[in-house]
C-alpha cells in the first residue's frame, strides 16, 4: 500500500510543508504545480477542469503523479509562490465530482485532499493520480486528446503511441479482499477469509498469494488454502495458488479460502499476491475482528 508517491502525497500535510517547496521543488515526471484560474472562489472554471482532465490522462497513462493546485511556478517550472484558494473545500468537492467525466475510461483510485491555509476557508488541493492498468485514458475536457507525462510536462500521444497501448494484451489487476470474523460454528479460532478482485481488463490466470502474520498470531487450521507454518519454522504463514481456474475482470470478489487464527482483536499481516500478466504486489496492514479490507498493493 505504501509507495514513494503516496509518501510524498501524505507529506504535503500543511501550509508549512508547501512553503518548503518554494524555490526548491521543480516539476518533474511525477509532480505538477498549478494555480487555480480564479482563486477567489471554489467553483471549477473551464480552465481548471481542462488542467485536471489533462493531468488525470497524462499521469494515469504514465507512472502516476501528484497534482497540486495553489502553487505558482517560474519560467523554469520551479515552485515560486503560494496562491491559496478561497472556498477550498468546495473546490475539492468540484474536482472529485468531475472525475467521472474528465477521462474515458475513468481513472480509478484518485485521492484528493485539502491543505488548509492561514486564511480562513482558504487552502490548497492535492491530487494523487495513480498509474492505471486501464490505459490509455482520454482527456475528455482537454480537447479529447490522450496525454502522457514526461520530464518536460504533458504531451499528446502520437498515433504510434496509441497503437502500442491499444495493441497490448489487456492485463489483469488483482486486488485482495480480507474478511475477519469473530467465530464460526464448526471451527476453532477466528476465521480470516481471503478473496481476489480483478479490477483490470484481462483475465487473471495462475494466481495466488502468501500471507505472513505477526505479533503472536498462530494458525490453527485452514480451508482451501495451505498452512505453510511448519515449512517456515513455525512462523505463521498461509498460502494459495490456483493454476486451473481464473478470476474474471468483473470487479466481483472471488473468495478462495480461509485461515483459522488464534489472535487478539487485531492482527498485523504482510501479504504478497501474483498472477500471470501482472507484476507481484505486496502490502502490509492491520485488520480487526469484524472488519473487511480491500488491499490494492504496490
Amino acid at each position: 500500500m505504501a509507495s514513494p508517491l503516496l509518501d510524498y502525497y501524505r507529506s504535503l500535510d500543511s501550509e508549512a510543508a508547501l512553503q518548503q517547496l518554494i524555490g526548491t521543488a521543480k516539476e518533474d515526471v511525477h509532480i505538477e504545480f498549478k494555480q487555480k484560474k480564479d482563486g477567489s472562489h471554489g467553483k471549477l472554471d473551464v480552465k481548471d477542469g481542462r488542467q485536471f482532465s489533462r493531468a488525470l490522462s497524462g499521469f494515469a497513462n504514465s507512472d502516476g503523479g501528484v497534482l497540486l493546485f495553489g502553487i505558482e511556478t517560474d519560467k523554469n517550472d520551479v515552485a515560486s509562490g503560494l496562491k491559496p484558494i478561497a472556498e477550498v473545500d468546495a473546490f475539492a468537492v468540484a474536482l472529485k465530482k468531475s472525475i467521472l467525466n474528465s477521462t474515458m475510461p475513468v481513472v480509478d483510485d484518485v485521492q484528493i485532499g485539502v491543505i488548509a491555509a492561514a486564511l480562513e476557508d482558504a487552502g490548497y488541493v492535492k491530487c494523487l493520480i495513480p498509474k492505471s492498468d486501464k490505459a490509455p485514458h482520454r482527456a475528455m475536457l482537454a480537447d479529447r486528446e490522450y496525454y502522457k507525462r514526461t520530464t518536460d510536462g504533458f504531451y499528446r500521444l502520437e498515433h504510434f503511441d496509441l497503437e502500442d497501448m491499444f495493441g497490448r494484451r489487456p492485463h489483469p489487476s488483482l486486488q485482495m479482499h480480507l474478511s475477519f470474523r469473530s467465530h464460526t460454528p464448526s471451527k476453532v479460532g477466528f476465521p480470516l477469509k481471503f478473496g481476489f478482485i480483478n479490477a483490470g481488463r484481462g483475465i487473471a490466470k495462475h494466481y495466488g498469494f502468501v500471507c505472513r502474520f505477526f505479533d503472536g498470531v498462530s494458525v490453527l487450521g485452514a480451508a482451501e488454502i495451505r498452512d505453510m507454518s511448519p515449512e517456515n519454522e513455525g512462523s505463521p504463514v498461509v498460502a494459495f495458488q490456483d493454476d486451473r481456474s481464473v478470476v474474471h475482470a468483473n470487479g466481483i470478489t472471488r473468495f478462495v479460502g480461509e485461515a483459522f487464527l488464534e489472535a487478539d482483536q487485531e492482527i498485523e499481516f504482510k501479504l504478497t499476491w501474483f498472477c500471470e500478466g501482472m507484476a507481484p504486489r505486496s502490502a502490509t496492514g492491520r485488520i480487526a475482528i469484524g472488519q473487511q479490507l480491500t488491499v490494492t498493493g504496490n
